[in-house]
């Protein structure tokens, strides 16, 4: 009787000893698979980084040695989807004109004329979205002080908590969702009309534009020697997983102005 209890528990010990290692295994078996699958992935967005800098310095090269955007091969705002495979990475690139959009920082010197437009642009995206905006004039001066090295609106203190306005220019268009009276709902409306590069001027392009800014910037043209920025975003593609590039280009002068790791603004 005693043999067969010690024997029942040597049983029972034998089999806690393999579960424990059978555990074990499938815990190390795990962690090497996650650990294959996080390098893999990381693989994945650095070489997906490479090929994009690399299509990037293509792109630029193409645009510097255009003259403006009429030799460009497409008639729109936005290029057609531009498809290619590098080591058997499907890429999608697309470009947007930014002359087809208001530079909000021609916004920051508290010209009355660019402050009427963009005032105008602002009302007109309210009536023709249905969305809630805020009042295109009290918006317009609203973004000017943002951006103004010598004014820190009080408004801006009495949040919670308390915050400082920028007193710089904008990098990015959806910095506009920090100024006092904007809403997400307003931003989504406003987005595919406004943009943010480093000029004091914002020309847009009558021909290609939208009907809405044909309207309402009419009568400001983009000029022979205006600036013309491009905004080029790639897609890298590794089965299910995507990998986003979003660069703002100087196009005549074949500079990178801006360079982000992530899908492009609206």
């Amino acid at each position: 009787m005693k043999r067969q209890r010690q024997q029942g528990v040597a049983l029972i010990t034998a089999l806690l000893i393999v579960a424990l290692a059978v555990t074990a295994a499938v815990g190390m078996a795990m962690r090497g698979q996650a650990d294959i699958r996080r390098s893999s992935a990381v693989f994945e967005r650095d070489l997906s980084r490479e090929i994009a800098l690399g299509a990037e310095k293509m792109v630029l090269q193409i645009l510097e040695q255009a003259d403006g955007p009429d030799d460009l091969i497409w008639d729109t705002c936005l290029s057609p989807v531009l498809p290619f495979e590098v080591d058997q990475v499907q890429l999608q690139a697309t470009l947007d004109d930014m002359r087809c959009r208001f530079n909000l920082n021609a916004l920051a010197g508290g010209d009355e004329r660019q402050l009427a437009l963009f005032a105008q642009l602002v009302d007109r995206v309210g009536r023709d979205s249905g969305v809630s905006m805020p009042p295109g004039s009290q918006l317009a001066l609203a973004v000017s002080d943002w951006m103004d090295p010598e004014t820190d609106d009080a408004v801006y203190q009495l949040d919670i908590p308390p915050r400082l306005s920028a007193n710089r220019t904008m990098l990015v268009a959806s910095e506009l969702n920090a100024v006092s009276g904007m809403t997400s709902e307003a931003w989504q409306a406003l987005a595919p009309y406004v943009t943010a590069y480093p000029s004091d001027q914002s020309p847009i392009d009558l021909e290609r534009s939208s009907d809405l800014m044909q309207e309402v910037f009419a009568e400001q043209g983009a000029g022979g020697d205006a600036p013309w920025f491009m905004r080029l975003q790639i897609v890298a593609s590794f089965g299910e997983r995507q990998f986003y590039q979003c660069t703002l280009l100087d196009a005549p002068n074949g500079k990178v102005v801006l360079r982000e790791q992530t899908a492009c603004e609206p």
